[in-house]
């Protein structure tokens, strides 16, 4: 797993798996709009793909094989060889590290960004592949943000892609795939993300260029607004600078029109203010009537990555 601000290409086609079904995009930008200049969706069989931190996520290889290369053919990426790969929610884990003052060596920062992972991951640093970038400091606190993912997970899924001759570069969850639609908005103010998934839902609360926020909550389905609720509690409450206005006016929630409208709703309750619900043209994105736009955010967030050199 290569850092996404050190990669030294990225291609403009990427792939999300998920545990119901695979996106394959290539992107392409015509007049400051990004747009899929191919595309291919599959669904998958139950249980082929079962997320998971520390256990093999794949249950038959050769069947996962069978279907990104059916992914590929519908997209018309026959001689597909570089690509970005966004995983299923679960299978890694990514988090905000704070650190209470600067380290004053290489090797001490190193030690502390490990403690941390390992104190969150609950594995040792040897058995994960982890990567890690610098964010802005807050509260004279120093921030990095970390991306952790088991080696014995990120091994099967470059296996299979290996097997079809395919070379992964940046690898990253499916919700930073998906934030990179946030990310790429110009301003300071604050944006959220609410993605759902088969076990519960993710949120990614970005300001600026960078996350501040993130969280991937296992949940039934009658829980998630009271959980998203209490994020928002937590964010007006602990991730405000200072005695700073709300400035979280936007969200993109990746979802039926009625979970938007619900999400909606629950946000403004949590900070008493009326978000407005970001579009995929709003995020600079040309998609045709009825594209399945949920279904391979995450992809093309990660193809955008290839316009940020």
């Amino acid at each position: 797993m290569l850092d996404f601000l050190t990669a030294p290409s990225i291609p403009r086609v990427s792939l999300s798996i998920d545990e119901t079904h695979l996106a394959l995009v290539e992107l392409q930008r015509r007049r400051g709009a990004f747009g899929p200049r191919r595309l291919g969706v599959q669904s998958l069989p139950p249980d082929l793909v079962r997320a998971h931190f520390t256990e093999p996520n794949i249950a038959d290889e050769a069947a996962l094989a069978e279907r990104l290369g059916a992914t590929a053919e519908e997209a018309g990426l026959g001689r597909l060889r570089r690509l970005t790969v966004a995983l299923p929610e679960g299978s890694t884990h990514s988090l905000v590290i704070s650190l209470e003052h600067a380290p004053g060596s290489r090797a001490e920062l190193q030690q502390m960004l490990e403690w941390k992972v390992e104190r969150n991951t609950g594995c040792q640093f040897a058995d994960l592949r982890v990567s890690h970038r610098r964010l802005s400091p807050f509260h004279g606190r120093v921030q990095w943000l970390a991306v952790a993912t088991h080696r014995e997970v990120i091994e099967q899924y470059e296996r299979v892609l290996q097997g079809l001759g395919w070379q992964a570069g940046v690898v990253m969850p499916r919700h930073l795939g998906e934030a990179q639609w946030l990310m790429r908005g110009r301003g300071h103010e604050d944006r959220a993300l609410v993605s759902f998934n088969e076990h519960g839902f993710a949120v990614v609360v970005v300001r600026g260029a960078e996350p501040i926020m993130l969280r991937s909550l296992q949940c039934a389905p009658e829980e998630r607004e009271d959980e998203f609720y209490r994020l928002m509690v937590f964010y007006r409450d602990r991730l405000l600078p200072g005695e700073s206005a709300i400035t979280l006016n936007r969200l993109l929630t990746l979802g039926t029109p009625e979970e938007q409208r619900r999400y909606r709703q629950v946000l403004a309750d949590a900070l008493e203010a009326e978000p407005e619900m970001l579009t995929p043209p709003q995020l600079g994105l040309d998609l045709a009537p009825g594209a399945p736009f949920s279904q391979f955010a995450a992809a093309a967030g990660l193809a955008t990555l290839a316009w940020n050199r």
